[in-house]
């Protein structure tokens, strides 16, 4: 735990002159996404209006929230997250006051799944009966991203690198030429033989070119025909750049599926000039230096739990979801779509299902992502998919209640919201291919509006005030506004009104009194009803907001911090910092409760004093 700019007697002071003033934390509890009232809104008062250069206060600061993208819940002197741990993704508690990891658990099915499939992949992978799962083995089944998951040791890095290096090499170079050739290295090198293969400017590039085609058409021209085609480059180094040095023609756009001598030269000789496509005994220990320098190459079965436990993705691993609190339980959706109720006291498991092997949900393409929403006994998730989009379960037992076979688009990144329409308890989600309302009680489909729908990612939970529901999305899209109409014994969406520039792509909006304010062409602040633009800001940049005292707290993908008033003057800002990067987005939403701001960005969690 690191603690900045306080003594640990500060600390105490201040978390107790918060728990006996206005800022009691059981009167402004952070229960769910986006707040108590799931509008993004905090109900603290007496907060700051203005930051030193430095920011406000560092409370604390703790780099045990783990790998992922979930934001906080706050509770009864408790916070809740979800996180991967070595890999293996957990529920996590840290304390208000200190930060102090209190407990962090694996939902038991899932540590049971992965116990199960951690045996049977080290069977699998240990192909020597050794009883470890070695380099070699390691890298044939798992491929170069083992690396991940292979913990530090306490050795030397440059021992290490020479180690591995002479580990491999004993096993790979067939010809004990101290040089591993494509074809030696085999299929588990493809993806990072060219980062491994070093450029030497010195060596005349087109002739070093001519020397790899040469060396491609002796190892994998099977017909002898001066080329390699595509069913001769399969399994082969050659199939991985078959799409880069296969040129189309000019006139038709089309390719001939074949690489030609010159084809290959010519690439070699433009894109990797300098390289011979060879792997040299100091290349490769140069490489585990730089860019492995921690591990020892042999897997161990906790390793491995690291590399099989968790939600992967190449925009980020780890989850997405927020928990949702509720009495004495915790809800949680993890990446792959596990719904899991625990008890908040104990991260015991009480109940677990997953929505896509329990009810037919299609996981999205970077993952599962909303939080689970509690409306009296009823938990609302989103399986998406050909048997409903939304599910309605018991929240006591995880049976299911009814599933919305009406509406049965794929699901996205949005979080549901209930909200009274017309007199009607309705459920609004925001899925692959509209919003739309279904009877909170039955899951009947009542209506939808698609105008500020993308294929790619529809992430902003709608905004709902008396009849009326504004949603927005990015990649060329933008924000609607529909007016929802009682129409005999059903109802309709009309639009009133749609904004290209507030397009939000996952910040989130926050509606304060007649204006809202989101990151669409920058920071945005626009009438609700009207649609009219009252101001526009590039502000910290594309990111997320909370609003609390009639401020904005502006946090950028990019780490930085800012403090603005929530006015439809003009933008107006009043202090601004940055934070540390941990080299992802920060896209975690940050939560002000109890006189406190939390900014959690991956591993990382901090706590700020914004106290008045």
């Amino acid at each position: 735990m690191i603690i900045r700019r306080c003594t640990m007697f500060a600390v105490i002071w201040v978390f107790t002159s918060i728990c006996t003033t206005e800022f009691a934390l059981g009167s402004d509890d952070w229960p769910q996404w986006r707040g108590r009232g799931q509008d993004g809104i905090s109900s603290d008062t007496g907060l700051m209006k203005e930051w030193s250069t430095d920011g406000p206060e560092v409370l604390w600061q703790v780099n045990t929230a783990g790998v992922g993208y979930s934001s906080l819940v706050i509770k009864a002197g408790k916070i809740y997250t979800q996180g991967d741990l070595n890999g293996v993704e957990h529920v996590l508690c840290h304390d208000v006051a200190t930060g102090r990891l209190l407990w962090a658990v694996q939902p038991e099915p899932l540590r049971q799944q992965l116990a199960e499939r951690v045996a049977t992949e080290a069977q699998k992978l240990d192909t020597n009966q050794d009883g470890q799962i070695d380099e070699i083995e390691a890298l044939t089944r798992l491929g170069f991203d083992f690396n991940k998951y292979d913990r530090k040791v306490d050795r030397d890095a440059d021992e290490m690198a020479d180690t591995r290096t002479r580990r491999l090499f004993a096993a790979l170079d067939l010809d004990n030429d101290e040089q591993l050739s494509a074809l030696e290295a085999g299929r588990a090198f493809y993806n990072e033989f060219d980062r491994i293969d070093r450029t030497d400017k010195s060596v005349d590039a087109g002739e070093l070119g001519a020397q790899r085609a040469e060396t491609w058409l002796r190892a994998y021209d099977a017909d002898g025909d001066g080329a390699i085609d595509r069913k001769e480059s399969r399994n082969t180094i050659a199939q991985r750049y078959f799409g880069r040095m296969d040129q189309r023609d000019r006139e038709t756009g089309k390719s001939d599926d074949r690489l030609s001598r010159e084809e290959m030269e010519t690439y070699f000789q433009r894109r990797e000039a300098g390289k011979d496509g060879i792997i040299s005994a100091d290349e490769m220990r140069t490489y585990y230096v730089n860019r492995y320098p921690q591990g020892d190459g042999i897997l161990s079965v906790e390793e491995l739990r690291g590399f099989f436990g968790g939600y992967r993705n190449g925009q980020g691993d780890g989850p997405r979801g927020t928990p949702t609190l509720d009495g004495d339980r915790v809800y949680t959706e993890g990446g792959h779509g596990d719904v899991t109720c625990i008890e908040a006291s104990s991260g015991r498991t009480v109940w677990h299902i997953n929505l896509s092997s329990d009810f037919g949900g299609g996981r999205p393409g970077w993952g599962y992502s909303e939080s689970p929403l509690v409306d009296g006994e009823m938990l609302f998730v989103t399986p998406g998919g050909k048997q409903g989009t939304v599910l309605a379960l018991d929240k006591h037992t995880g049976t299911k209640i009814w599933q919305s076979n009406e509406i049965t688009e794929g699901a996205h990144y949005s979080t549901p919201v209930v909200a009274d329409i017309h007199g009607q308890r309705t459920l609004v989600q925001f899925a692959r291919e509209s919003v739309f309302g279904v009877a909170a009680d039955t899951g009947k489909l009542l209506w939808k509006y698609s105008g500020a729908n993308n294929g790619t990612a529809n992430c902003a939970t709608p905004i709902i005030d008396d009849s009326y529901v504004f949603v927005s999305s990015a990649y060329g899209t933008g924000g609607g506004l529909a007016r929802i109409f009682r129409d005999g014994d059903g109802h309709r969406a009309e639009e009133v009104y749609f904004e290209k520039k507030m397009a939000n792509h996952h910040g989130g909006i926050v509606k304060v009194g007649d204006y809202m304010y989101g990151f669409g062409s920058g920071l945005m602040c626009m009438n609700f009803r009207t649609g009219d633009i009252a101001w526009q800001d590039r502000s910290v940049g594309k990111g997320s907001l909370t609003v609390a005292d009639g401020m904005l707290y502006l946090l950028s993908e990019r780490n930085e911090v800012a403090l603005a008033e929530a006015t439809p003057k003009g933008y107006r800002e009043c202090g601004r910092f940055k934070m540390p990067g941990h080299g992802r987005p920060s896209w975690a939403h940050p939560v002000v409760t109890g006189g406190v701001l939390y900014i959690r960005d991956q591993q990382s969690l901090t706590a700020y004093n914004v106290r008045r």
